[in-house]
């Protein structure tokens, strides 16, 4: 992982594809790349549900397929990320006896439309700050503002103890980039129920402490990084609430968001084997490692930032955008560390 630090810039022949007229040769090459990677995933999936004249198509992916693990981690083809998503925490609902229906998910979507929720004023104030420079939420109460008014809405209800907190907005509004308001809310709901989030966002922060704490002690280890962070009193709620509220929505560019979130929607179910160790000190039971090694990847990606910083520029570095121009080699720094958790073995910062 020596070459982390090299996601901060851009990638070799990326500025001179960039550079090129368009309809160049580089371009050219990565058009075609994309279109073969598109036409995999077509042939992996498996059609479940087609509407009339095709429209309402629903697909299913074999998330125990190495091949499908494999290709995510690579990064899901935009085209097939909406199915992808969707896919995979469908099969993680199936695994539960407990998971609602979609069907009963979007009728109390629209039931709870004609209730009121205490924190709709927040919500009012909140959407329209919300990637507001996207032209989906440019209008004040139309399109995708309206849509990331009725959804959040709706979560508030349905998750009544939590409510709305904020971070949560970011969440939907990337979800309405890639799904119709009702879909949108069935993947909020799971990602609550199957992927940890309603832990994380309940009442106190409980969940989110613990995550963190998880983080520190057994991903960020006691190198050096780890050592220098201690001696500048930096702990890792100074930087990483942002990064697991929001899932690093505010953090790092959106491609590279995206396709930590293609491993994480597949990724994240709570290991088996963990399962009898889950508390209240460990509640998630390994279903937040990918966040946690996407979090480690990014300290190794700005550690030689952070060893020759003070504590103002390091808590700058780590609160900022972070400009991951590379998102190949962010993966695969996040990878790394994924596989090296698994296997139980430490890595020193």
């Amino acid at each position: 992982m020596d070459e982390a630090g090299d996601m901060l810039t851009l990638p070799p022949g990326l500025s001179d594809i960039a550079e090129e007229t368009e309809g160049g040769k580089g371009v050219e090459m990565m058009k075609k790349k994309e279109s073969q990677r598109t036409e995999k995933w077509r042939k992996m999936a498996k059609i479940v549900k087609t509407g009339k004249d095709g429209e309402g198509m629903e697909f299913e992916f074999d998330t125990k397929s190495s091949k499908l693990i494999e290709r995510t981690w690579k990064g899901i083809p935009d085209r097939w990320r909406s199915a992808a998503w969707y896919s995979f925490l469908a099969s993680s609902a199936r695994k539960r006896k407990d998971s609602a229906s979609d069907k009963d998910i979007i009728r109390a979507f629209h039931n709870l439309q004609d209730q009121s929720s205490g924190d709709d004023v927040q919500i009012d104030v909140d959407v329209p700050r919300t990637i507001n420079s996207h032209i989906m939420f440019r209008r004040r109460y139309r399109g995708g503002q309206r849509l990331l008014f009725r959804v959040l809405h709706a979560l508030s209800l349905y998750f009544p103890t939590t409510g709305y907190v904020q971070g949560m907005a970011s969440l939907a509004a990337t979800l309405l980039c890639y799904y119709d308001e009702e879909k949108c809310f069935v993947m909020l709901v799971r990602m609550w129920t199957l992927r940890g989030l309603e832990k994380l966002y309940e009442p106190g922060f409980g969940g989110l402490m613990a995550a963190l704490d998880e983080f520190s002690t057994k991903w960020l280890d006691s190198g050096e990084v780890s050592a220098k962070l201690t001696d500048l009193g930096i702990e890792p709620t100074a930087y990483g609430t942002r990064w697991y509220l929001t899932l690093f929505n505010y953090s790092i560019p959106f491609p590279a968001q995206l396709r930590v979130w293609d491993v994480f929607m597949l990724l994240g179910d709570a290991d088996p084997a963990q399962e009898k160790y889950r508390d209240e000190k460990r509640p998630f039971a390994g279903g937040l490692d990918i966040i946690h090694a996407t979090s480690a990847a990014l300290i190794d990606g700005t550690r030689d930032i952070l060893l020759d910083s003070d504590f103002e520029n390091a808590m700058k570095v780590l609160t900022s955008w972070i400009p991951v121009k590379d998102e190949e080699l962010l993966m695969k720094v996040a990878r790394a560390e994924w596989k090296l958790n698994r296997k139980g073995r430490g890595r020193r910062r």
